[in-house]
């Protein structure tokens, strides 16, 4: 098993751009405009510095990361399976089980990652969590990703395994009538234009959408987009090479690759938001918070005071195992109605 961090690591290395590091007692400072959380504030330092433009470079350091290892959550199974695609092709999903007998209801889950990063592995702890706890059945999805496979691969392969988990319920145990879409940044994009998707009569309905920090429009021009430029874990150049990379550097003709360019959101699902109060995906959120909340849409909306993108994904943090908790509760809540 590889070792983190390695040997000669220098926290230089990955300390987020503009943060002063000292060597000597592992203090970082970010930006002392950021009043963060002070447990984000002591791992920041830490946090990988993925160059997105080298999708196999940052791929290779993301396997490293996950080499580390992980302590499954007892009592949740796991089982991996592969879902036909439209073209043919095989779509790999990992289902998640409590321990509980009977139709349960079901979480489709999107994993983060800026559409370039990320797989079944990285979401292993919340899908547990989830299932354990919402005591649910969680299906996550490993979509192809960009810049390989740009718009509407990701979304298609999101699209397909939803249709599969309604024509399979009865072999999957769940209970078709109440299935949920999640994802957490670019996941959460998939995830609310799934849940836009939902609306056709040919697409299975579904009961909520839970979009954590979502990624949900391309032109980067919001003030929280404008303002955090080199804020930890995620910035406004990261967000534009992500998109760069999903739409193929091309502007977006069909309003599924980008939520915020969807004219016409009335009878979207009920939506639960979080965010992150240092994120440049920030105001992105509350813009489309309101949308939905114009058309009649049912929202719960909460920012996290102190938090920075994905702050929810470091469990060993109050504030991360809080908002997890959160979430937890927003899905129990919609499969009771």
């Amino acid at each position: 098993m590889a070792k983190w961090p390695p040997v000669g690591f220098n926290p230089r290395q990955l300390a987020p751009d503009g943060a002063d590091v000292d060597l000597q007692n592992g203090d970082v400072t970010i930006d002392s405009q950021l009043r963060l959380d002070p447990e984000l504030a002591a791992i920041a330092v830490l946090l990988p510095n993925f160059d997105l433009s080298d999708a196999p470079g940052s791929r290779v350091l993301e396997e490293l990361l996950l080499a580390q290892g992980r302590k499954p959550l007892a009592g949740v199974t796991s089982t991996d399976t592969v879902v036909p695609r439209r073209d043919a092709g095989e779509i790999p999903v990992r289902i998640y089980r409590p321990p509980i007998r009977g139709a349960l209801p079901a979480v489709l889950y999107f994993h983060g990652g800026a559409f370039i990063l990320g797989g079944l592995s990285t979401e292993d702890d919340r899908c547990e969590l989830y299932a354990r706890d919402v005591e649910c059945v969680v299906v996550a999805v490993d979509y192809r990703l960009a810049p390989e496979h740009p718009f509407p691969a990701a979304f298609f392969d999101c699209l397909d395994v939803l249709r599969w988990m309604r024509d399979h319920a009865a072999q999957l145990r769940i209970d078709p009538r109440r299935i949920a879409v999640g994802g957490n940044s670019a996941g959460g994009a998939l995830a609310a234009s799934v849940a836009l998707e939902s609306r056709k009569a040919d697409v299975p309905s579904l009961v909520h959408q839970l979009l954590v920090n979502p990624v949900l429009d391309h032109r980067s021009r919001t003030r929280s987009m404008q303002v955090f430029t080199s804020t930890p874990a995620w910035s406004r150049d990261n967000n534009v090479l992500m998109w760069d990379s999903y739409l193929d550097g091309k502007e977006p003709t069909d309003e599924r690759a980008v939520p915020a360019l969807v004219t016409d959101v009335v009878g979207a699902p009920a939506a639960s938001i979080w965010l992150a109060e240092y994120d440049p995906l920030r105001d992105e959120g509350y813009e489309y918070a309101a949308r939905l909340m114009a058309a009649g849409v049912s929202v719960g909306l909460c920012q996290y005071p102190g938090t920075i993108h994905g702050f929810d994904g470091y469990r060993m943090t109050k504030i991360g195992q809080r908002a997890l908790q959160d979430q937890v509760t927003a899905l129990r809540r919609a499969f009771r109605t």
